[in-house]
């Protein structure tokens, strides 16, 4: 398999994670205009982080080579989500306060589905960026172990 089939393969399971667990923000702001963040906690990054991990580890056993084949994967997604906690997490936090506290005009108005929109879309956007820094790590523990040729595994 060559590397820009393991790219292909990695946005493709990014873009379905995505699609499944947000789908079309816009439109259900659009139509719906949602004044509760539902099932959207601030921890859903972490826990499609983690269905990306199982991708990643069953996508490495795949495309390893035969040496490297039952060894641990091991990625710096941990270190990496760290910078961009640091930087992206006090936005969410702040949003998300925001969007679970309904006052008692946005009641009579039903205009908390502004913050609601907003929280929502800074955690998609911190799920993409999430789900980038571990592709890329990924694409760095192939390519660092074995460059030698253009293709990885039996693929």
């Amino acid at each position: 398999m060559t590397k820009e089939q393991i790219i292909a393969r990695c946005k493709e399971k990014e873009q379905q994670l995505l699609n499944r667990y947000f789908g079309n923000l816009i439109d259900e702001a659009a139509s719906e205009r949602p004044e509760t963040i539902g099932e959207y906690t601030k921890d859903l990054p972490l826990e499609i982080a983690a269905e990306f991990r199982k991708f990643l580890k069953e996508l490495w056993e795949e495309v390893a080579p035969e040496a490297e084949k039952g060894k641990p994967l091991v990625l710096d997604e941990l270190e990496l989500r760290d910078l961009l906690t640091k930087s992206e997490r006090r936005m969410i936090d702040s949003a998300y306060e925001e969007a679970t506290k309904l006052t008692p005009w946005e009641r009579i108005t039903r205009t908390n589905h502004k913050d609601v929109t907003y929280y929502k879309g800074l955690l998609q956007e911190y799920t993409r960026d999430l789900l980038f820094v571990m592709r890329n790590d990924f694409l760095e523990e192939i390519t660092g172990q074995h460059i030698k040729n253009k293709t990885f595994g039996k693929g």
